[in-house]
């Protein structure tokens, strides 16, 4: 099975620390801090019990979208290699008992199958476990809202060395699959790059990038096969 990765990303230096990475960690946290004023301001009016209903449900939308810009700041952050990043040693069979049902989250919103198989008896794996968290989700969000266009179903499998990759490479295997369509072979080759989802304009096209730029920050392999209508996200993390 032929797969193919996000060479085309320009992802810079594995440690994120140049100029434009810093330059960006600096801006995204200025932005933060002036919309933590505008939330805790807004919080503080919408306090009022006098408001006028106009006013109200203006500083309410004001509020929400002060929240949303924050949480864009963050994903924007990742997008562009600038998360904070800690490997450290983790036992992958309790962490995924710890952690499923984020995992399952994407798939109840929005009202699609999703199975989970993991192998016994893992062996650990070297990455930060919260920037593990958000790579696989973002993938799982990309699955989920997928077969719910399509109708298909999803599969997570988690194998350990030796099983899909060989075992002299250490790795261990995630592989997430949703059927009932295809991604074009030129298609293959675009989709990790920023803004080039297909999805309506509430979607920025943000997640698979996002997913790439953490797996290349902590040295996993990431890849895509699709056809047959049968699309496979294959992530190989390095055994600690």
């Amino acid at each position: 099975m032929q797969f193919v990765y996000p060479t085309n990303l320009n992802l810079g230096p594995q440690s994120a620390d140049g100029y434009h990475q810093e330059l960006l960690r600096g801006l995204t946290h200025k932005l933060n801090n002036m919309l933590a004023i505008i939330q805790g301001f807004s919080s503080l009016i919408l306090m009022n019990d006098d408001l006028d209903p106009g006013v109200l449900e203006n500083m309410q939308h004001i509020k929400e979208a002060s929240v949303n810009i924050s949480g864009l700041s963050e994903r924007i952050r990742a997008a562009g290699g600038c998360a904070k990043v800690t490997l450290q040693p983790l036992n992958l069979n309790e962490y995924i008992a710890v952690v499923g049902a984020s995992f399952q989250d994407p798939f109840s919103k929005n009202g699609v199958a999703f199975d989970l198989e993991v192998s016994p008896a893992l062996p650990s794996v070297l990455v930060d476990p919260t920037k593990l968290k958000e790579l696989l989700v973002e993938i799982l969000k990309n699955a989920a809202e997928s077969v719910q266009r399509t109708g298909g179903r999803a599969l997570m499998q988690v194998h350990g060395p030796g099983v899909i990759s060989p075992a002299s490479e250490r790795l261990v295997d995630i592989l997430i699959s949703n059927t009932g369509s295809s991604i074009t072979p030129e298609k293959q080759s675009e989709i990790y790059r920023p803004f080039t989802g297909t999805k309506n304009s509430n979607h920025l096209g943000l997640g698979l990038t996002i997913a790439a730029m953490l797996c290349h920050q902590m040295n996993i392999r990431l890849g895509v096969n699709s056809q047959d209508n049968t699309t496979t996200f294959w992530v190989s993390v390095p055994i600690a």
